[in-house]
């Protein structure tokens, strides 16, 4: 692709917001190196994987990439026999780390279909060498002590001998303290010395290894404690060894997994790559276009991704299907350099993979280059004028004409004589077009509306202009051209009537036709919008009166159920009494029997308690399922107490009150299940158990089954949080009460999430935070297991968190 053109469209602005995006080194590399591709079937495939990466973070949420960084050279670095230092191990074994937690976002029972699961399933956790570097490696430059059996012993011997020396010192700074400047032990290099004042040099025997700046103070190592501090030197040359054959044999490791190590570092990148590109697409509220070859272009509702959202008008464009040639006019500051630069920058986004923000069904094309020439590139250095900057950008562009290419133009033929200007542009557009370019360009001049009205494959178009306000509106209308408003805006600014008059009689008969045709056409064309938005107004209108015709139609259904239900409930009381009344009898019967009396009498009364006892049924029945059926009551903010048990058809909830509706109208919910939930008030109904509760009758008839919240409902509730719930919280600041309660609703989020790992982040100060959020993860049912972070985490003033 031309850089140029890719500049003037400000595409390096599009690759330097999906860098902001992503979250390792790696991955910004590859979002820095993303270009547009002229391959269909490149770009279609680079739209599925963007695709792929929306979904995933809508339903899954955000992969867990911290702990990833470029490891790729201090591993070339071991396989060329290159000893790695602790840091570059840590670096290492922080990394695969982040491997095996990535690899673990992907079940082992599911199948990877998307490019998401693809990649995941690829990663390769190095299980030995991950547990073999968190034993060994304790900072940037420490080993731990369990770093090797040999190592733990020899600093254990240095402890021991650093005791020794300590107290044989103490004891003589007691015995010999006015010989001292200060009753202290201290070190000079490696050896242990005593500050002994200079005056009392020769009372103490030692060997001097330092004297303070004004010489008033010897630092001596007194003879009694030299041999220990030699035996301290022995074993640190000790350490030193242990520390060098430990790194050596853990870089010979990492050169051993090597290979493995750098493809999983391919993949890590790629992974932070697609969640970029998901996550650009959800910012800036994209769908992925249709893509062709065809060089067809078709945008609904197109947004500039540069412009802010409260500002932008979206456009309805189209290009390469009934016409090649698109040729827009209108007045300054109209939109037709906004119109230009939203079709090339999105035909860009398009080819490079990336989801662009218009309305579902948008198409687009892939081309073997995109070609501007936008804005006002004049050189005092080159002595190069506005037309002539332009004349040498079309140069160019006219020389690479030919077809698969996309030319936009602004202003051609602009900065020299109209009458030259514009049959250099006719020209121009009549060479694309022979060519097979698919060209749209910005003109003012006259003789081009009349070129593209009478030329096949050629086009008019406007940005509309209001004349009442003044004011541009940012639209397009595709088949209009447009007028220069000149006399009606110097007319409204109060320039006098008679010098318009007089330019009006200046242009031609003809022309001044041309412009009132145009003027009418487009008066028209705004006329017939203006009748269509009432349409719509009416068929909203219409659709609402429909939808309140049908809750009233419910409301009716759910009157007549409720009666039904109320006669069915009678009934029952009804057969309950009879069929009571026909066990009495049946008792009764009974007692005959056993007297040889009443056979006849008894098969009767049977044959009538089986008839009503299958009447009982039949009502209990129908009771039932309509119980079941009973969606509760509508309730208002004020009718919700706490303790109440209420339901959220809609989000396919149930469970108890624990929050009242604060002034937002939201109120939390907890569901049988434990989860706590922020619902609208307004979403609530009052539970047939609660219903009952408050009539006396708690526990009885008609008890609300719970535990069956619809899978719509909660996929909904899971994408809602999936696209805001964060795997960390920082809770440093906050009160232990005020930090607990952040904790329990961060948890509640990364539930529903569906999130596995989080970072909980309380400082280390005085332990007191760290101890309160450790005693509530070890009761909460829905922590799997914790543990502090390492160095590189954040140590111990981060606990980490496994989710059931």
């Amino acid at each position: 692709m031309d850089q140029r053109s890719l500049r003037i469209l400000e595409f390096d602005k599009i690759i330097n917001w999906l860098t902001d995006q992503a979250q390792t080194e790696p991955g910004r590399q590859l979002c820095r190196a993303l270009m547009p591709s002229a391959q269909l079937d490149v770009a279609k495939m680079a739209q599925e994987e963007t695709d792929d990466a929306v979904k995933w973070l809508l339903t899954r949420g955000a992969l867990p990439l911290y702990g990833i960084s470029d490891v790729a050279q201090p591993v070339e670095r071991s396989q060329n026999g290159v000893w790695l230092n602790c840091g570059q191990l840590l670096r290492v074994g922080q990394f695969l780390r982040a491997v095996s937690r990535l690899r673990r976002q992907l079940p082992a029972d599911e199948t990877p279909q998307t490019a998401v699961q693809k990649a995941l399933a690829s990663l390769i956790p190095i299980k030995n060498l991950e547990k073999r570097l968190d034993e060994a490696i304790a900072g940037e430059d420490e080993l731990h002590d369990a770093a090797s059996p040999e190592l733990a012993s020899i600093r254990r011997r240095i402890k021991g001998a650093q005791a020794d020396v300590k107290e044989s010192l103490n004891r003589l700074v007691k015995t010999h303290a006015k010989l001292l400047q200060d009753q202290l032990v201290t070190l000079r290099g490696d050896r242990y010395v005593v500050p002994l004042k200079a005056e009392h040099r020769g009372d103490l025997p030692g060997i001097v290894h330092d004297t303070s700046a004004s010489g008033a103070t010897l630092f001596v190592e007194p003879l009694p404690v030299v041999e220990l501090n030699n035996r301290i030197r022995e074993l640190s040359g000790l350490e030193r060894e242990e520390i060098e054959r430990i790194l050596q044999a853990l870089s010979m490791l990492v050169a051993e997994a090597s290979e493995p190590i750098l493809e999983n570092l391919l993949v890590t990148a790629r992974l932070d790559f697609l969640m970029a590109k998901g996550q650009l697409a959800l910012n800036m509220k994209a769908m992925p276009p249709d893509m062709n070859q065809e060089g067809r272009i078709r945008l609904k509702a197109a947004r500039h991704p540069l412009i802010a959202a409260d500002e932008v008008v979206p456009i309805n464009f189209e290009l390469g299907d009934t016409f090649q040639t698109l040729v827009i006019t209108g007045p300054n500051t109209g939109g037709k350099t906004v119109t230009l630069k939203t079709c090339g920058l999105l035909c860009l986004m398009a080819m490079a993979g990336l989801q662009i923000p218009t309305q579902e069904g948008s198409e687009v094309s892939v081309f073997n280059q995109v070609l501007a020439d936008i804005g006002d590139e004049q050189s005092i250095e080159q002595s190069l004028s506005t037309f002539s900057s332009h004349m040498r950008n079309i140069v160019q562009i006219t020389s690479e004409a030919g077809p698969g290419m996309l030319v936009l133009v602004d202003e051609l033929g602009s900065g020299t004589d109209p009458s030259e200007g514009a049959a250099l542009a006719m020209a121009v557009l009549d060479h694309l077009r022979r060519h097979g370019c698919r060209t749209v360009a910005t003109t003012h001049y006259q003789e081009l509306k009349a070129y593209a009205l009478r030329t096949e494959g050629v086009e008019n178009a406007c940005c509309e202009f209001d004349t009442e306000t003044l004011k541009p509106t940012y639209r397009l209308l595709i088949g209009i051209p447009g007028v220069s408003n000149a006399f009606v805006i110097s007319r409204r600014l109060g320039l006098q009537p008679g010098i318009i008059e007089q330019a009006r009689q200046l242009l031609s008969e003809e022309g001044i036709r041309f412009e009132e045709l145009i003027a009418s056409v487009e008066k028209q064309s705004r006329d017939s919008e203006k009748i269509r938005q009432e349409i719509d107004q009416l068929r909203a209108e219409a659709q609402q009166e429909k939808q309140q015709l049908e809750k009233a139609r419910q409301d009716l259904s759910s009157h007549k159920k409720r009666i039904l239900q109320q006669a069915r409930e009678e009934a029952r009381d009804t057969y309950q009494q009879a069929y009571s009344e026909v066990e009495a009898m049946m008792d009764e019967i009974r007692e005959k029997i056993r007297y040889g009396q009443l056979h006849e009498s008894e098969r009767m009364a049977d044959q009538m308690r089986h008839q009503i006892r299958a009447g009982l049924n039949q009502v209990e029945g129908d009771i039932g399922r309509e119980t079941l059926r009973a969606s509760g009551r509508k309730m208002t903010p004020g009718q919700i107490k706490t303790g109440m048990i209420v339901t959220a058809p809609q989000l396919g909830l149930q469970g108890r009150v624990i929050e009242v509706p604060d002034n937002r109208g939201n109120c939390r919910i907890q569901t049988d299940d434990g989860m706590k939930v922020s619902v609208p008030a307004a979403a609530l109904q009052a539970a047939r158990a609660s219903t009952d509760q408050q009539n006396g009758t708690a526990g009885g008839k008609g008890r609300a089954r719970n535990g069956r919240r619809s899978e719509a409902g909660t996929v909904s509730i899971r994408s809602q949080k999936r696209l805001t719930a964060s795997t960390e919280i920082k809770l440093l600041g906050q009160t232990v009460e005020e930090a607990l309660s952040s904790l329990d609703s961060f948890i509640d989020d990364a539930v529903l999430a569906g999130i596995s790992s989080v970072r909980i982040v309380h400082g280390k100060g005085t332990g007191a935070l760290r101890g309160a959020v450790h005693q509530q993860l070890k009761r909460d049912s829905r922590v799997k297991a914790f543990r502090l972070g390492t160095y590189g985490e954040g140590d111990s003033g981060v606990t980490l968190a496994e989710l059931r």
